[in-house]
């Protein structure tokens, strides 16, 4: 979800260099491996416990214990200030969700005392929203929209970020215009030798003079369903609206198979996840099969693909997004990913490269791997919107002009 190895990159919107950080559960993750690591298999302390499947390797106390282990790695991240500040926003959103949606009481409970207090917490240290960078704007609204779903309204909060986001236009928020157009091919990523970020189109850095590589257009849709997404989620609209971004599913069908180039898998792969993620409101409801046929297909065929480049992260996505089609343990693919994560949790609770110094890297491959795990409480069957369901099946034509 990977085209910076670091916690913010170099980007811009209309040109103008300036940083761009990174965005929720998007995954600018570089590749995790194990070498690093010190590898502690799920030590099996309950072996009169259930069993996850017959025959299984693991029990569902294994499993219990070590989404557990993982949830205190990520609260440990979260109690220092220093990187409470950084990330907090995203922090919240991982224990919110999993004490909304953990079929698992005892999960639940851990997870809305988390919330509870480090809302709070992000609260008082947030009084305000920034003023002069669009995507530092977002991920404040995304914090804030958090805080008001656990600890209540802020009237007053809401309304000065609705004031903070009026000088900024679509293009600074999602570098295009989904209302005019789809997701475009021609927006450069930041120079390879210099990082300034170059003016759409452009093929040749203007600073340095270096060849320019482009955003893959999946790179570019996924970032525009996250953030209208969680913008109309808070009632403020910065850019667009989810559905402006979501009509162009159809035209980014077919997905492309996976191939030899990793990024390219990445890109499609995150899309589709999201996908799912954005529709169902983050593991609230369970979708049919029938709604996204091919979406389905896609996590079904290739979750195997990501397990091969030992990528905890797109494992634990590629579980959680098939739970939420109805998929269990049942399914060959849960099984196989359960026993892939469950038997690569690290000796202090996390999954990744305990050495890699990238800390969001290291909360959000542990946030996935405990979605991957966990068990799902899902308001029944549904999409966050019923008026989506005409967009993802193809039964609402684009009314967007489009420019290409």
């Amino acid at each position: 979800m990977i085209k910076s190895q670091s916690t913010s990159c170099a980007s811009g919107r209309g040109g103008s260099p300036k940083l761009r950080r990174n965005w929720t559960r998007r995954a600018f993750l570089k590749l995790i491996t194990t070498s690093a690591g010190v590898l502690a298999p799920v030590v099996r302390l309950h072996s009169r416990a259930k069993s996850l499947w017959p025959g299984a390797r693991y029990s569902s106390a294994d499993r219990d214990h070590a989404i557990e282990r993982g949830l205190e790695f990520i609260e440990r991240i979260a109690s220092k200030p220093e990187h409470f500040s950084r990330f907090g926003h995203d922090l919240i959103f991982c224990f919110y969700t999993i004490s909304n949606t953990a079929k698992n009481a005892k999960l639940r409970a851990l997870a809305h005392n988390l919330v509870m207090r480090y809302a709070r917490q992000w609260r008082h240290d947030n009084p305000d929203p920034p003023g002069a960078d669009s995507d530092a704007l977002f991920l404040f609204a995304e914090g804030a929209a958090v805080a008001d779903r656990t600890l209540g309204l802020d009237a007053a909060l809401k309304q000065r970020v609705r004031l903070a986001a009026e000088p900024f236009s679509v293009v600074d928020f999602l570098r295009f215009d989904p209302g005019h157009e789809p997701p475009p091919k021609d927006i450069p990523e930041a120079c390879s030798k210099c990082n300034f970020q170059n003016p759409r189109g452009a093929a040749i850095c203007q600073k340095c003079q270096t060849p320019l590589t482009f955003h893959s257009p999946y790179d570019i849709w996924l970032d525009s369903l996250i953030m209208t997404h969680e913008s109309d989620s808070y009632g403020i609209k910065l850019g667009a609206s989810y559905p402006e971004a979501l009509q162009w599913i159809s035209r980014m069908r077919p997905y492309p198979p996976p191939g030899n180039d990793e990024q390219a898998f990445d890109d499609v792969a995150y899309t589709v996840t999201h996908i799912v993620y954005t529709l169902n409101d983050y593991h609230t409801y369970r979708l049919s099969p029938a709604w996204l046929p091919q979406e389905f297909r896609y996590l079904k065929r290739n979750i195997r693909v990501a397990e091969r480049y030992q990528d905890w992260e797109l494992v634990g996505e590629f579980m959680d997004a098939l739970r939420a089609f109805g998929v269990d343990e049942s399914a060959p693919e849960i099984r196989d990913g359960m026993s892939y994560l469950l038997s690569h949790q690290n000796s202090d609770g996390s999954w990744g490269n305990m050495d890699d110094d990238d800390i969001y890297t290291r909360y959000h491959s542990t946030w996935t791997a405990i979605d991957g795990l966990r068990e799902y409480s899902f308001h029944g069957e549904g999409l966050r919107s019923p008026d989506l369901l005409a967009i993802i099946t193809g039964r609402r034509a684009i009314l967007a002009t489009s420019n290409h």
